[in-house]
């Protein structure tokens, strides 16, 4: 072999040494960028995986295992089917039909997790296209929002009850009484009006303190509920102040008749929160169509009904015109 053909293959094997250098560092990249990603995956707290179009698991984050109290390798290459069942498959399967054919798709659900049942989640399906618009599979994503459900229920809670008795407040009751009036419009039907305000409560503010007159507020408050039906809105618009919607009312009797029952109950109140003060309430009446149109109206009429008992002694209603 001459001088030139040794020095052409050495060069050859010093390229290829080169090479195989160069492709061992592009696998350690790769496989450090691997390791990276697998780790940033394994430390979201939400359901991540990728699903081929057969709807075999390619890849799953570390949740699939802690939630089922598998190992990862039990998933990989296996049906989606194995882990949610033939309940859960149909369940989805609108949704996977749709991610197959190249959509991005989103939808709620509830679903019970290996420690905490019913738990409403977000889920995410992402399409992996390939160069000819086929759909080689999909990512998923599924994210658990219970607490974030629960704080916005809460907070629609806050702004829709009263804290301390636990009813409407007066935001909700104008709602419902816009409601109620627009259907009694549409059916010819009554409603009435009851605005009840707590005789004696200041004395006992005065005498036993706010904490034991929020006590005697609350008390009050369900001792009403236990004498109405399940339609009625009763709520508390402040201070000692109450009013009441009863629908669907078929004559002035049975709301007199109404009024009285709130009005003895609260007499003979017996609350541990109470001692030698006795309190009582007195109840203004309006009713729609015959004493108004719209509920502004309706609550300023029960409102002076309700100020006129009082005039006239308390611990009675009152009806503008009837009385």
């Amino acid at each position: 072999m001459t001088d030139n053909n040794n020095n052409a293959l050495l060069k050859r094997i010093q390229e290829l040494e080169e090479e195989v250098a160069e492709l061992q560092t592009q696998l350690q990249s790769s496989e450090s960028q691997r390791s990276l990603l697998t780790f940033v995956l394994d430390s979201i707290p939400d359901y991540v995986a990728y699903v081929d179009q057969g709807l075999y698991y390619r890849f799953c984050n570390q949740v699939y295992a802690d939630e089922s109290g598998q190992s990862l390798d039990t998933f990989i290459g296996k049906h989606v089917i194995q882990y949610i069942g033939q309940n859960g498959m149909e369940k989805i399967q609108p949704y996977v039909k749709g991610v197959l054919s190249g959509h991005t798709i989103s939808y709620n659900d509830r679903i019970d997790y290996r420690f905490k049942q019913q738990q409403d989640v977000e889920v995410f399906y992402k399409p992996d296209m390939a160069s000819d618009q086929s759909v080689k599979g999909f990512s998923v994503y599924v994210r658990n929002v219970t607490a974030q459900r629960r704080g916005e229920e809460m907070l629609r809670r806050q702004a829709l009850y009263d804290p301390l008795t636990k009813i409407p407040n007066r935001v909700l009751f104008n709602k419902r009484l816009e409601q109620a009036i627009s259907r009694a419009t549409r059916n010819s039907g009554r409603l009435a009006i009851l605005f009840i305000d707590l005789d004696g409560f200041k004395q006992v503010n005065d005498e036993m303190g706010h904490e034991v007159g929020d006590q005697v507020l609350h008390d009050v408050a369900q001792t009403f509920v236990k004498h109405l039906r399940g339609d009625d809105t009763l709520a508390r618009i402040g201070g000692d102040e109450f009013v009441l919607l009863v629908e669907d009312v078929q004559g002035d009797d049975a709301v007199f008749k109404l009024a009285d029952k709130l009005i003895g109950a609260v007499t003979v109140l017996k609350t541990p929160a109470l001692d030698e003060v006795r309190i009582g309430c007195s109840i203004g009446i309006s009713t729609f169509p015959d004493h108004a149109k719209n509920g502004s109206d309706l609550l300023t009429r029960a409102d002076k009904g309700m100020y006129e008992a009082k005039r006239r002694g308390k611990n009675q209603y009152f009806i503008i015109g009837k009385n």
